[in-house]
C-alpha cells in the first residue's frame, strides 16, 4: 500500500518540530531579530503550504467523513488563522522573541494536536485506500483542473 496522507503530513510535522526546537534556542540566546524572522520564514513558508494541503485535501474529507465539524477539527482551523497572525506580525518587522516563542509554542501544541487527534480520527473514519490517494497532492489538482470533484472532497456549498 502507498504512503497515506496522514502518513506523509505526520513526517513533515517531525521536521517542523525539531526546527521548532532548534529556533526557540535562537530566541532565548539573544540572535539578532533579523535572523530569527528569517528562521522563522523559512519555516513559516513551508507549514503555510502544509496547511493548505491539510485545508483543502484532509480537512473537508474529515468533515464529509465525519458528517459535519467537530471540535478538534474546528480548534486546528483557528490556530492556522492565529499562527497566520503571527507569522505577518512577524514578517512586518514589529516583533521581539516573545513573539518568536509564541508562534514556535503554537505551532508546536498545534502539530501534536494533529498528530495525536485529527491524524487519529482521520485514519479511524477514512479508508486506508482514500489516505493513500490523498497522499498524492496532484490528485486533488488533477480533479479540480477536470472539474470532477474528488472523491474525498466536500460537496459544494448551495
Amino acid at each position: 500500500m502507498s504512503m497515506k496522507i496522514t502518513d506523509r503530513l505526520k513526517a513533515e510535522h517531525g521536521v517542523f518540530l525539531y526546527q521548532l526546537d532548534r529556533l526557540e534556542d535562537l530566541a532565548l540566546n539573544n540572535t539578532p531579530m533579523d535572523v530569527l524572522a528569517a528562521v522563522v520564514e523559512t519555516i513559516a513558508s513551508a507549514e503555510e503550504h502544509h496547511a493548505m494541503i491539510e485545508d483543502r485535501v484532509l480537512y473537508p474529507a474529515l468533515v464529509k467523513a465525519n458528517g459535519g465539524e467537530f471540535a478538534l477539527l474546528r480548534k486546528a482551523r483557528a490556530e492556522h488563522v492565529e499562527l497566520r497572525r503571527l507569522v505577518t506580525r512577524i514578517r512586518s518587522g514589529v516583533f521581539d522573541e516573545h513573539t518568536v516563542c509564541a508562534f514556535a509554542g503554537l505551532l508546536r501544541d498545534h502539530l501534536e494536536r494533529e498528530i495525536h487527534g485529527i491524524f487519529a480520527v482521520a485514519e479511524d473514519l477514512i479508508p486506508p485506500d482514500t489516505l493513500a490517494q490523498m497522499a498524492n497532492w496532484d490528485v486533488d489538482h488533477l480533479h479540480e483542473a477536470a472539474g470532477v470533484p474528488a472523491p474525498w472532497a466536500e460537496a459544494p456549498r448551495a
